[in-house]
């Protein structure tokens, strides 16, 4: 039998964990390469590998299972390996506990290490430091020419982009020479910054999403006493978890295809049913997770322009939310007058007197006001546009018409099945992709729950005969 060989670009959660599908489902004669170009990324990626001192995960432990059919998995590896974290995990841990980001990083390497112990003879795992320079597809329909960093290449035939979330795009400002400046820092994902921060710093914050949160929260425990500024275009805050909120089951939804206004109203109702039942708002948003793609997928084009412009902000506090504990500390932060809250646009940065000058123009306002800060940390969260990515792997797939941005710019165009579209809407056959490169088909595409069903059914294509070549490379 021909050797199957796919490569996985990206080694963090997408990546990983179609890897250990793929190595939990192989029979035979396939090897699986996953190549990651940070050694600090291996089965984190950016979200678990961070080692702030207040960075929890924003889902409670008993729903971040890697495997659908193992719904206890994670927690039975917590009581397993809890010894291993006196400090994090002082008490008997529980399935309502938000557990730090890095020791979920250690759940995902120790099931990848348990998936290829466990492989059958003949599938092969090559895990590979390397950063990945260039993919081709070789002439004949032969599969794909992977060249790394070192000048050595793999021929495969099935490549994954398991790429994670992009780096933030830099905050938009006329002066762009500000983002050479000492007072701007281009990423909050540095596990010394709230270290680095003199603790009596004046700060601004742009965005107000989870990634500030964690920020805000790791300062604290640093100790920090400066004055802390989040602005963001609405100025609206994460809404916290609810304790012990019940599963909540839906009305049917309509049959046709629901509006933008059309599907807000249905929430409302809904809420207001379920708060008559004496249910928490949080267990009808987690009701409606699994029919988001549909109500998704049948919105028009220019539908969706409507609801990223008009309601994405609303949703997105309501359905990615912070841990209470997380909510406390802001409430507590603003009450005492620490920290500052503040709808507002951000039109320009100067340095000025060993100081940032910001400009902004706060909503409903037209005359712009000014904000002097010693630092500004860019917290906007990770860019979708992927022509606007400066990664050179992503630059050299984007002039070889091998991708191409979804017609929203959320990610890549692709199909249902994750494989990859060219520019011309054309399948780039045997190239696939999962997780946030695909929020343009699924909108909700970013989070666990997601990406292990996504990664659980690319490894059953993958391995499918329907996609199996039959030309020998």
């Amino acid at each position: 039998m021909e050797q199957l060989r796919i490569a996985i670009i990206g080694g963090g959660l997408s990546g990983t964990l179609t890897a250990i599908h793929l190595l939990q489902a192989a029979r035979e004669a396939t090897t699986v390469y996953l190549l990651e170009k940070d050694e600090q990324k291996w089965c984190r990626g950016v979200a678990y590998s961070s080692r702030l001192p207040f960075q929890p995960l924003n889902v409670p432990a008993s729903r971040m299972t890697l495997f659908l059919d193992k719904p206890n998995d994670f927690l039975d590896w917590l009581r397993a390996h809890q010894h291993r974290f006196p400090q994090e995990l002082p008490h008997p841990v529980t399935g309502e506990d938000f557990i730090p980001r890095h020791i979920f990083g250690e759940y995902v390497e120790h099931s990848l290490q348990a998936a290829e112990a466990n492989a059958r003879p003949g599938v092969q795992f090559i895990r590979l430091t390397a950063e990945v320079v260039s993919v081709s597809q070789v002439t004949g329909d032969s599969g794909f020419l992977v060249a790394l960093n070192d000048s050595s290449t793999l021929q495969v035939q099935k490549v994954v982009l398991g790429l994670g979330n992009l780096a933030p795009a830099p905050v938009p400002i006329l002066n762009t020479r500000f983002y050479r400046s000492s007072h701007y820092v281009d990423s909050p994902w540095s596990n010394n910054l709230p270290e680095t921060l003199p603790k009596d710093a004046s700060l601004l914050l742009v965005g107000s999403s989870l990634t500030m949160v964690d920020l805000v929260g790791s300062l604290l425990a640093q100790g920090h006493e400066g004055q802390v500024h989040v602005v963001s275009r609405h100025g609206l805050l994460p809404q916290p978890h609810a304790v012990d909120a019940p599963a909540y089951t839906l009305r049917h939804l309509p049959q046709q295809p629901l509006t933008p206004l059309a599907a807000l109203q249905y929430v409302r109702e809904e809420i207001r049913l379920a708060a008559h039942a004496g249910n928490p708002w949080q267990s009808v948003i987690d009701a409606l997770r699994d029919h988001v793609p549909v109500v998704w997928q049948n919105f028009t084009l220019p539908q969706k322009k409507q609801f990223l412009r008009r309601l994405k902000p609303y949703w997105e506090v309501h359905r990615h939310r912070m841990p209470l504990t997380s909510h406390l500390v802001l409430e507590q932060l603003q009450q005492n007058g620490q920290l500052h809250r503040l709808a507002a646009h951000v039109l320009d940065m100067q340095p000025q007197d060993g100081k940032a000058v910001v400009t902004l123009r706060e909503r409903g306002k037209i005359a712009p006001t000014q904000l002097v800060v010693d630092k500004v940390i860019n917290c906007t969260g990770p860019l979708g546009d992927y022509l606007k990515s400066k990664e050179p792997l992503l630059q050299q797939l984007l002039q070889q018409n091998l991708i191409a941005p979804d017609p929203l710019h959320l990610g890549l165009a692709a199909t249902i099945d994750g494989t990859v579209l060219n520019a011309q809407g054309e399948r780039v056959e045997h190239l696939f992709t999962l997780g946030p490169p695909l929020k343009g088909i699924w909108y909700e595409s970013t989070a666990l729950r997601e990406i292990r069903q996504q990664a659980a059914a690319l490894a059953g294509l993958l391995l499918s005969n329907e996609t199996m070549l039959t030309a020998a490379l």
